[in-house]
């Protein structure tokens, strides 16, 4: 998700579109019991890590913005693909903003995604890498380069 973080005082703006409610998730988990140690019963995995994807569908979760992590090395894993709404390549258009290849953006697709687009991909990245960021300054680099 991208947007604005506002405060309960806070007023929403005339351009505002959705409102989203998450939790902060600024709290640390207990090793054992939440944290990499635990049998993850009670935590929702979209790539099968813990247990619980073989429970019932209708389980409702209570998600929240904690990462589970940092940011890791850039690794692939075939989980865009599986999350992606549309019918490109977005690891490898990933890979080619990282490195701003201009002519490889541009054969993968580049004009037709936006940020928000890889929300699901950032959601489920097992690297932790801020997917929508590299997004927004691949297509601004982009409109530098082109003028």
């Amino acid at each position: 998700l991208t947007g604005d973080q506002i405060s309960k005082d806070d007023y929403i703006g005339a351009f505002h579109s959705a409102i989203a409610l998450l939790a902060e998730g600024s709290e640390p988990k207990f090793l054992l019991t939440e944290g990499w140690l635990s049998m993850g019963l009670k935590r929702f995995s979209l790539n099968h890590s813990f247990p619980t994807w073989l429970m019932p569908k209708s389980k409702e979760w209570n998600l929240d913005t904690n990462m589970g992590g940092e940011e890791r090395a850039f690794v692939v894993t075939g989980e865009y693909e599986k999350v992606f709404p549309m019918d490109i390549y977005p690891q490898h258009l990933i890979k080619s903003i990282i490195v701003n290849d201009i002519d490889s953006m541009e054969k993968l697709g580049i004009y037709e995604v936006a940020p928000e687009d890889f929300a699901l991909c950032e959601y489920g990245c097992t690297s932790k890498i801020p997917v929508q960021k590299l997004v927004r300054e691949g297509l601004d680099n982009l409109r530098n380069e082109l003028g």
